[in-house]
């Protein structure tokens, strides 16, 4: 029990570590993922951060398709892009 404990602990200090290091070293790093219907090119959902808000986009939006997906329609797909917010001086 104790090292289920320690093992949870540690996997929940390394994802803040990253969201921080993220954040950090790359603030200005952005991605906005989409996720749409290939027969009608609608986008159903849009995900979009830039620093640590973009740790995990890709998975969100994906989780997002697939739920989608469980409802019946199969036509279901992600596309992501990454680009860099102009800098305010």
């Amino acid at each position: 029990m104790k090292k289920i404990a320690i093992i949870l602990v540690s996997a929940t200090l390394l994802t803040s570590c990253a969201n921080i290091a993220k954040g950090v070293v790359a603030p200005n790093q952005c991605k906005k993922c989409e996720v749409y219907n290939t027969q009608t090119g609608e986008i159903l959902n849009t995900y979009e951060g830039c620093g640590s808000d973009n740790v995990r986009l890709e998975e969100k939006a994906k989780v997002s398709a697939f739920d989608i997906m469980k409802g019946g329609t199969c036509n279901i797909d992600v596309r992501c892009e990454t680009y860099k917010k102009p800098t305010v001086e």
